[in-house]
């Protein structure tokens, strides 16, 4: 099976209903799933701000949180280590990324040599992504 990295961006697609969250399920169906350990922190941040912005509710969270954990054991999980950071230093650099963005393009890179499909939602991450030779989920109105 293929395998997709996807950023936090895509990853709550497929916890929380919103546009593009069918081809998330897609994705899911379709490839393996590689996150970060990045993901799983900006995974809880997100939701607790639908909280706070009363878009969700923290019975609905607390479901989510319990099904997303669940979830992760099907997950590859990449680990934080020095090479991430040094390379997103380089993508900050580079490509002008916010923090953020350029340790998602950079946890990527250890998937690199099995051609993983990259899946975010943010158009110049993907963009990057594509100047670092990764397929990218194609969609449009972003």
């Amino acid at each position: 099976m293929e395998i997709a990295y996807l950023d936090t961006s895509a990853l709550v697609k497929r916890y929380h209903v919103e546009e593009y969250s069918d081809l998330v399920d897609e994705i899911f169906e379709k490839h393996s799933i590689a996150i970060s350990e990045l993901s799983i922190v900006e995974f809880v941040s997100t939701l607790r701000r639908k909280v706070d912005e009363k878009s969700i509710r923290k019975k609905e969270q607390s479901k989510i949180l319990l099904k997303f954990h669940d979830d992760l054991a099907d997950f590859v999980v990449l680990k934080f280590d020095s090479s991430v950071i040094s390379k997103a230093v380089e993508f900050v650099l580079k490509y002008s990324l916010k923090t953020l963005d350029s340790l998602q393009l950079s946890f990527a890179m250890k998937l690199k040599k099995y051609n993983p499909l990259f899946v975010s939602f943010d158009r110049k991450l993907l963009d990057c992504a594509r100047s670092e030779g990764f397929r990218v989920l194609e969609f449009k109105h972003l």
